[in-house]
């Protein structure tokens, strides 16, 4: 029994320090977007069909789209944040084609 409640702690601590870590990512990315008004958030289905097509490529093999923005600049261009399996995070920027811009 003693086994058990130590289990159900550190399960309910590890739930809660999760949860509240994205509580403060989200509070950091809503942050930024106020900093910065020409990078909107938008749905991943409203990609354009060049970086969706580009996303499912080999070069994006192991790597999930989580966020996507549209950068308004004077030419427009699309971030998306990548993970992948084991957690990891990449940001990679697209012309409306689906070419990645290198910055």
């Amino acid at each position: 029994m003693k086994k058990f409640i130590i289990a159900a702690v550190a399960i309910t601590t590890t739930v809660f320090a999760n949860a509240q870590a994205e509580a403060e990512i989200s509070q950091v990315q809503t942050e930024i977007a106020a900093a910065n008004p020409d990078r909107v958030q938008i749905k991943l289905e409203e990609l354009p069909a060049g970086v969706q097509k580009a996303l499912t490529t080999d070069a994006f093999q192991g790597w999930n789209a989580k966020t996507a923005y549209i950068i308004k600049a004077e030419k427009p261009y699309y971030e998306v944040e990548l993970v992948n399996a084991k957690s990891e995070k990449n940001v990679v920027n697209f012309n409306e084609d689906g070419t990645v811009i290198k910055k």
